[in-house]
């Protein structure tokens, strides 16, 4: 288990949620998107975003700091 000041665990938590807010407004608009190159914009965002949601989720986990589930 690896030890995380109080600063670090804070940071850990702001940049996931400020990731999975993004994430769900992202995937709120991307139906309202008609212009084709915006839309592909924003598919490619919904992918890197998920993608280090992903990667904060495995940080905690291997680091046995909490267990929780993947982005769906």
């Amino acid at each position: 288990m690896r030890d995380l000041t109080p600063g670090e665990m804070l940071t850990l938590r702001e940049m996931l949620t400020m990731e999975t807010t993004g994430l769900v407004s992202l995937k709120t608009m991307q139906p309202l998107i008609s212009d084709q190159k915006l839309k592909t914009s924003c598919d490619a965002e919904i992918q890197a975003t998920e993608g280090r949601i992903r990667s904060i989720q495995q940080f905690l986990q291997e680091n046995q700091i909490v267990s929780m589930g993947e982005v769906q």
